[in-house]
């Protein structure tokens, strides 16, 4: 469902923005508010294939990582900073500074 929703945007931000596949080859959609909630701990088989919002601390994880192609930070105040190609959130949250709008450090 996600590659067909990335391929829904990428052919609408076409028909709007021509020139916009110079600057990125790729459009991905993030699907957030969703209404129910579960915990990580009562995901079963049943959520496979299904769009959930999960909460819950991750206390083991297997060698596979994830690799970021790119990420934006939003500040308390609601500005957005980004995007950052980095393979590590240490590595682009050292590279943010200031927040432009409040002058805020670190409140990303």
């Amino acid at each position: 469902m996600i590659p067909i929703f990335n391929q829904a945007a990428a052919q609408l931000v076409e028909e709007v923005f021509p020139d916009y596949v110079q600057l990125h080859k790729e459009i991905f959609v993030r699907v957030g508010g969703l209404p129910v909630e579960d915990k990580i701990r009562e995901l079963r088989q049943v959520h496979l294939h299904a769009l959930i919002k999960f909460q819950g601390v991750v206390t083991k994880r297997t060698g596979v990582f994830p690799q970021y192609a790119e990420m934006y930070f939003k500040c308390e105040c609601g500005d957005i900073k980004g995007p950052f190609f980095e393979n590590s959130i240490v590595e682009a949250r050292s590279k943010i500074g200031k927040c432009i709008v409040c002058q805020r450090l670190g409140n990303y």
